[in-house]
């Protein structure tokens, strides 16, 4: 067998290269590997000491009905349970007062009151409220809603439609308007549907159908419930029922 200028034979000459060249990328791999979790380490580290975002403002929600005058309670909470965590709270709402001087604190509250017009300005269609925390660390944090005003309504009665009562569906995913009227003292018939408009709705039961911000009524499973709207001190009730519309063409 043929013989190297070192002395080791041809094939033990490849084999000993072969396992040079199939060890370099398993140790460039390794420092890779090190690298990396270094890396990834940092970024945990950095996630962990920054709070999460946004914050949650839990009231008012957003596009919430208001009238002049009104106070609505502003409630925020940080991501951060800890009050130390809190350095200074910031509230921006162009228009309305009571939240000019906010302490620290979890969660952040104060109530804000809508202009009512008394200083001869304008009463504001709606109010934007912008909420802004900074933290011990020196980071911030931001969350915005905002309010609708409406004009002030004495209302003496609320109702549906006749023929909303009861609502059917025949098929789960199906969609209907559910209108909301409020009758004023003065004889004035006035839409109210839709949270906007400051109705509410309890359902019974609320797998069976959901109610979306704009009032229309979705239906989500084969059942029956009760919807409950409210808007004030007035209420009233609307039974509904979901039916499996394959199942009721079977013969």
């Amino acid at each position: 067998m043929a013989e190297g200028l070192d002395g080791q034979t041809t094939p033990r000459r490849l084999t000993a290269m072969r396992t040079l060249l199939q060890g370099r990328p398993l140790q460039e791999s390794h420092m890779k590997t090190r690298w990396l979790d270094k890396v990834l380490a940092g970024v945990i580290a950095a996630m962990g000491a920054a709070p999460a975002w946004p914050l949650v403002i839990q009231s008012p929600q957003p596009g919430e009905s208001v009238s002049p005058g009104q106070t609505v309670w502003l409630i925020v909470n940080p991501s951060s349970p800890a009050e130390s965590d809190i350095q200074a709270v910031r509230i921006m709402a162009p228009g309305a007062s009571g939240c000019e001087d906010v302490p620290p604190s979890v969660p952040v509250q104060c109530p804000l009151t809508i202009p009512d017009g008394s200083d001869d300005a304008a009463i504001p269609t709606a109010v934007d409220i912008r909420v802004q925390v900074t933290f011990a660390d020196g980071t911030e944090a931001q969350a915005k809603t905002s309010v609708t005003v409406t004009e002030t309504r004495s209302l003496q009665a609320l109702e549906g439609d006749p023929r909303a009562s009861p609502l059917v569906f025949n098929a789960i995913g199906e969609e209907r308007d559910f209108p909301v009227f409020g009758i004023s003292t003065d004889g004035g018939l006035h839409d109210l549907r839709g949270r906007r408009q400051g109705t509410m709705y309890d359902i019974s039961d609320p797998a069976v159908v959901k109610v979306r911000d704009d009032g229309r009524v979705v239906a989500q499973a084969v059942g029956a419930a009760t919807i409950t709207v409210r808007n004030g001190a007035f209420s009233f009730e609307v039974p509904v029922f979901v039916l499996d519309g394959t199942k009721a063409r079977r013969p």
